[in-house]
């Protein structure tokens, strides 16, 4: 597997852990939502320059891989995470 197809693989997954971290902040720490937005924001452009040096890829080209997917995974999930959580009776 090439590195970028790694890379894009990883940033997949990292939207997955995302999602549920930006639940979890704004649910149980009672975080504003959009801190939440920007904490997930920051966790992709933190996680490709990482990613992009560690595989040896070009930074600015290592931003573009799995942008597309990580914003829809993170947003999908997180929206449907939180929705459930938040109608749950207690």
């Amino acid at each position: 597997m090439k590195p970028s197809e790694k890379l894009y693989w990883i940033k997949t997954g990292l939207a997955f852990v995302a999602a549920i971290l930006c639940v979890v902040l704004q649910i149980y720490v009672n975080m504003d939502g959009t801190l939440v937005f920007m904490l997930g924001t920051l966790l992709y452009l933190a996680s490709s320059d990482l990613l992009s040096g560690f595989f040896k890829l070009d930074r600015g080209h290592g931003l573009k891989i799995g942008v597309g997917a990580y914003i829809f995974i993170w947003v999908m999930i997180w929206t449907l995470f939180y929705t459930v959580f938040k109608t749950m009776p207690v």
